[in-house]
């Protein structure tokens, strides 16, 4: 039996993937009332997506805790994102009780911390836990359970809050209940990261070959140009996607792409999430079957295309084509992510912080998009995902150079020192 085999290997695996799904639920409920807390504050949109950036900006220590991941363990930091996540939506409470926005943005901002401890312990243990050629599939696979937990939280929703409770004042009561309820089971989820066993992953980042190659490449990966261009690529993209979500009930809502009313919008946000949910979904199938790359190079496409209608239609074809732009965007992140980190052995805590850091992406880009939407019209604010998905098409036709720059790896048998070619002439 393997170490991809032990008992404690497949209790750990699904411990993660259970905290995927329920903090996919969680970020839901909270992003759900994107427009609830538009009024409740009296914000214009730029003001709205502070909490986005609250929320995210924190992932700017994420090459930190990539460095205390190593020290402290995958495992444990688990543990400390679960108590984050579990403060900083208690912390919600008397935020929304009081009126006090910046009280809101502290818990956002908590919670986001919470978030970025998940993702940097979370991610490598998803790809670390079980076969190295399943690892993109696993990533795509957690990433996909939490997208399917923000299919049944607006669901959820719909059962607390009743129809007829419209006024933003009357929801209050209804929202602080579901954050307390929240709040205590992800403290809950932290005691159970304590009790699953620990397993070393470390061999699962390295392969013979990807280790000679990452050694002769690149002693750091501050110039591995791999794992750089794709955190430039992730930070672009999760800004975009960050913006798809904050503002998507938002874009429906507007009298002049959709207009749909308030309880519409909220049962096409279900529909989107389904959307997003079964894009990862299937990424994690093809991507057992085609290479991940070529994965992601059609769906980019794919995503240029229906952005092309998002910013001219209107509509039902507005409102299909933001739709169903989720099912493509969704493997994004995912993807990029298991592309970049591949070989990298003992310093995969350390860019897996890195990456992570890339949500940084989802802290300013929506604030610029936010402002370009009061200036320039909710539409024409998509124009900047133009700057992300020609990039992600570029990373997916380009990764397998990147990873090996100028390199050429000798066959058994040749000189140790043969080396790099880059001083070669063309």
């Amino acid at each position: 039996m393997t170490s991809n085999e032990t008992s404690p290997t497949r209790f750990l695996l699904g411990t993660v993937y259970f905290i995927y799904f329920f903090c996919g639920m969680t970020l839901c409920f909270e992003g759900a009332f994107m427009p609830e807390f538009k009024q409740r504050f009296e914000l214009n949109y730029q003001q709205q997506m502070y909490t986005v950036f609250a929320k995210n900006i924190p992932f700017v220590l994420a090459v930190g805790i990539g460095y205390l991941v190593k020290y402290l363990g995958y495992k444990n930091c688990l543990s400390i994102a679960m108590v984050l996540f579990g403060a900083g939506t208690l912390l919600l409470v008397p935020g929304l009780q009081a009126g006090n926005y910046g009280l809101l943005l502290t818990a956002f901002f908590i919670i986001g911390l919470g978030f970025n401890f998940e993702l940097v312990a979370g991610n490598p243990l998803l790809s670390g836990l079980g076969p190295p050629a399943g690892s993109s599939s696993r990533l795509n696979l957690g990433n996909a359970l939490g997208a399917i937990a923000q299919i049944i939280a607006p669901l959820i929703l719909t059962f607390i809050i009743p129809a007829s409770v419209v006024a933003v004042a009357d929801k209050l009561p209804y929202m602080k209940i579901l954050f307390v309820v929240i709040g205590g089971m992800l403290l809950l989820i932290a005691l159970l990261t304590l009790l699953a066993g620990n397993v070393d992953i470390s061999a699962s980042f390295q392969s013979p070959a990807a280790a000679d190659a990452a050694a002769t490449s690149s002693r750091s990966i501050w110039t591995n140009p791999g794992v750089l261009l794709g955190f430039v690529t992730i930070f672009l993209a999760l800004g975009a996607e960050a913006g798809l979500f904050s503002l998507y009930r938002n874009f429906l809502e507007d009298p002049q792409i959709a207009g749909l009313s308030a309880h519409q919008s909220q049962r096409m946000f279900t529909i989107f999430f389904a959307v997003f949910a079964l894009g990862r979904l299937a990424g994690a199938w093809f991507q057992k079957r085609i290479k991940p790359a070529r994965t992601l190079a059609f769906n980019a496409v794919a995503a240029l295309v229906l952005l092309g209608l998002i910013l001219v239609a209107k509509g039902p074809v507005a409102v299909g084509a933001i739709t169903g732009i989720g099912f493509f965007v969704a493997i994004f992140f995912p993807t990029l992510y298991s592309l970049a980190i591949e070989g990298l052995g003992d310093r995969t805590a350390q860019a897996s912080g890195l990456l992570t850091m890339g949500f940084l992406g989802c802290a300013l880009l929506p604030i610029l998009q936010g402002r370009w939407a009061d200036r320039f019209g909710l539409q024409h604010s998509f124009v900047l995902f133009l700057i992300a998905y020609p990039l992600v098409l570029f990373y997916a036709l380009k990764a397998h150079q990147l990873k090996r720059p100028g390199l050429e790896i000798a066959p058994l048998g040749a000189p140790s020192g043969a080396g790099p070619k880059s001083a070669r002439p063309p």
